[in-house]
């Protein structure tokens, strides 16, 4: 699937160069977007497939993809400003107001470019229909995510449901209308697997950094952390006391090790490892069980190992 992001990427140059007029605002999106497509771009990738899964055969899907990553790049860059977490990414290298009205410009940009990918006026509503709900669940998601609210593992779900993976079934379910065919709840369905699945995995990964995307030195509410801190013997006390406010991160900046290991013994680590695991195989069930699925299983896969497996 490789193969098409060049085509992703030209529509997405073409809808900029089309549209954005002002000079630094053509010129900053044009290098947010070359950082882009240094980068995986699945979720265009996935309209694509989902496109032809269910029978699409033109080129406007790649119009439609572009599309979708245009909305992923907005996001993107709205969810670093949000958590100040990368600051090697272009967008946090220009003033902070420069990259909020980029951002902003291509949340209007991409549905644009949704409506210029058919000529078909009923595909054009179901699919404006269906990008404003996913997207609607998207930001009650990611506006949960930046207040902490997960306080267990049902309300962290939720918060991973709505955030994570509200996306991907945007980017399948794209594919789905466009190809003429109606909303699928199985895309849907195997959509969440995949969402918790990888942010399972994102979860494990940040738990045991000990720099500024760190889950734990920035005291975040996720399965992980959350299951760690109910696991905890006497002697790790100090890890409570730091999630709870008691200890600076300066009182237990050398603790790394300590940490990892802790982690370790407690099952955290083994516990991250098989919730992944699970939603991922859920996710190979439903997509086994969609007959339209089976010729582009392999491909659908690669696009998602890369990522989840």
């Amino acid at each position: 699937m490789n193969k098409c992001n060049p085509l992703i990427g030209q529509k997405m140059r073409e809808q900029v160069s089309r549209w954005f007029t002002a000079e630094p605002l053509a010129r900053f999106t044009g290098m947010f977007i070359d950082d882009k497509l240094r980068e995986s771009i699945k979720f265009g990738q996935l309209t694509v497939i989902h496109y032809k899964m269910f029978g699409g055969s033109g080129d406007e899907v790649y119009a439609a993809a572009a599309a979708v990553e245009l909305f992923i790049l907005a996001s993107d860059i709205l969810d670093d400003l949000q958590d100040q977490d990368a600051p090697a990414k272009p967008w946090m290298q220009v003033p902070q107001s420069a990259a909020i009205h980029v951002a902003s410009s291509l949340l209007m940009l991409s549905q644009q470019a949704m409506m210029e990918c058919t000529t078909d006026n009923k595909v054009r509503i179901a699919l404006a229909e269906m990008m404003n709900t996913q997207l609607l669940q998207a930001a009650n998601g990611q506006m949960l995510d930046i207040m902490n609210f997960a306080m267990d593992e049902q309300s962290y779900l939720e918060v991973v449901k709505q955030k994570s993976s509200a996306l991907l079934t945007f980017a399948c379910m794209t594919g789905v209308i466009l190809a003429g065919q109606p909303q699928q709840s199985i895309v849907a369905d195997y959509a969440a697997e995949i969402g918790t699945a990888a942010q399972l995995r994102n979860d494990l990964r940040d738990l045991l950094r000990w720099d500024e995307k760190s889950d734990f030195l920035q005291r975040k509410h996720t399965l992980l952390t959350m299951y760690l801190l109910e696991s905890l013997a006497e002697g790790d006390r100090w890890i409570l006391d730091y999630f709870e406010g008691r200890l600076s991160i300066e009182d237990i900046e050398s603790n790394r090790e300590r940490f990892a290991e802790t982690c370790e013994r407690t099952g955290t680590i083994l516990y991250g490892s098989v919730m992944s695991r699970m939603h991922y195989n859920r996710f190979v069930e439903l997509l086994d069980s969609l007959q339209e699925a089976s010729p582009w299983k392999t491909s659908f896969l690669q696009i998602l190992n890369q990522e989840i497996a």
